[in-house]
């Protein structure tokens, strides 16, 4: 090959060389113009960093609401919890001498509060009688029967265990 040839590869080169100059310079001059659309005063490093705060301040806030939102639905579910029903004792018995089996119960049902209702099913030969007592703070005004009484307390005594073991 003789030069000429040489340099008509050389400048052919340089020629592809200054193309891709032109197309990189044009895509990045259309990604600043993009970035300075951004900028009232056309500072480039100015116009990122109020972007980035603006980022940064929107976060804050979604976090902070998100924060308040879960405190919110927390408080709501420990109030919920203190009312709902959840601390049980149940005593079986036998109601009269005559039947055996224990097919006679007593089931207390409380809430945090003590609060809640003792259910009680007296079994016998020719009759099955059902009765329900409101509990109020743990107490109730009419007189309960001895296994009544027991269920009560396993039912108040279950927040206790709980509360002693976490």
């Amino acid at each position: 090959m003789d030069n000429s040839n040489l340099l008509f590869i050389a400048l052919a080169i340089m020629l592809i060389l200054i193309v891709i100059c032109f197309i990189l310079n044009a895509v990045n001059s259309s990604k600043i113009s993009t970035i300075m659309d951004y900028s009232d005063d056309g500072d480039i490093i100015g116009a990122l960093k109020d972007y980035y705060d603006k980022v940064d301040d929107l976060s804050k806030t979604v976090n902070d609401a998100s924060d308040a939102v879960l405190q919110s639905r927390l408080a709501n579910c420990e109030n919920d919890s203190n009312i709902s029903l959840k601390k049980i004792g149940i005593v079986n018995f036998d109601a009269f001498d005559d039947v055996k089996g224990k097919l006679s119960f007593a089931l207390a049902i409380l809430n945090n509060n003590n609060d809640g209702i003792i259910f009680t099913s007296i079994y016998g030969h020719n009759s099955c009688n059902t009765y329900v007592r409101e509990i109020i703070g743990g107490e109730t005004p009419i007189k309960l029967l001895e296994e009544e009484k027991t269920a009560l307390s396993e039912a108040k005594n279950k927040l206790k265990k709980a509360d002693n073991n976490g």
